[in-house]
């Protein structure tokens, strides 16, 4: 599927059948996952997996997810962290995200699940292969209800509210975008998924760089956004020939803008 589709379309699954996965395709997912971590260049970054569902989901549930709202699946990933290093949580949230797209291609749906009120015990007795720290987990399986559905344009912020020209005073106009045959790129990319549908990615165009920042950076679960943000970038810019790496140097500052990463264009 075309990543401008994908964005449109793609949903998080909260009801998962619980029939078992496959071993063909738990198999892909140790692949993907493997292939994932060696291209990240992370040491601090791992990914653990889970086949036990069951006794996850009741170890974390009333811990974990939205206000202690576990979600049920039969196989969980955990984004693990070592020394709370925050750009190997920015990449492992890139990595993820990656990963639910290969998901998809083999029919295997997926949900985001945040850890910010499960405590480091809770979470170190759910993944007791855990070298770090639980960041974040996403919970994988077979779709209970398959139905694809087609985000509504009117719950994204438009271009101009999150894209700038050389500083963060200066609003891109979809004008200047177009002559820089990047404004279907923000187009797309506004559909990218955040942590509560906040989006606060914030771009900015200077020379031949574009440099991400946050706004009004709350926790960690932000960083998660900027690495799924990054990910739908570099998958949106690939007919642009654009194919630098980002740089990632998180600078949590406490600025109303805080940097994230760059990249050249």
């Amino acid at each position: 599927m075309l990543t401008t589709n994908f964005l449109k379309t793609r949903t998080s699954t909260r009801e998962f059948k619980e029939s078992k996965v496959e071993e063909s395709k738990i198999e892909k997912i140790y692949e993907y996952v493997t292939d994932i971590k060696a291209g990240l260049y992370e040491e601090d970054l791992f990914f653990e997996i889970s086949k036990d569902g069951e006794g996850l989901y009741e170890k974390l549930n009333g811990k974990a997810g939205y206000k202690g709202v576990m979600i049920k699946a039969p196989i969980y990933v955990g984004l693990d962290v070592k020394n709370h290093n925050q750009k190997a949580l920015v990449k492992g949230a890139y990595g993820l995200e990656e990963l639910i797209t290969k998901l998809s291609e083999i029919g295997l749906a997926s949900c985001w699940i945040s850890v910010a009120d499960a405590s480091e015990d809770d979470l170190n007795s759910a993944f007791l292969d855990s070298k770090g720290n639980i960041k974040s987990i996403l919970a994988v399986g077979e779709a209970l209800n398959e139905e694809v559905r087609e985000h509504r344009f009117d719950d994204r912020k438009g271009i101009n509210e999150f894209v700038f020209i050389d500083d963060l005073n200066h609003k891109a106009s979809v004008e200047e975008l177009e002559q820089r045959g990047m404004d279907d790129l923000f187009s797309y990319l506004r559909f990218a998924p955040s942590s509560y549908n906040s989006q606060p990615w914030r771009f900015v165009l200077v020379d031949n760089l574009v440099k991400l920042y946050l706004e009004d950076y709350k926790d960690e679960s932000n960083l998660v956004d900027a690495g799924i943000v990054m990910y739908y970038f570099d998958q949106l810019t690939k007919d642009l020939s654009i194919n630098s790496s980002w740089d990632v140097k998180p600078n949590l500052d406490g600025s109303k803008q805080v940097f994230i990463a760059q990249k050249e264009l």
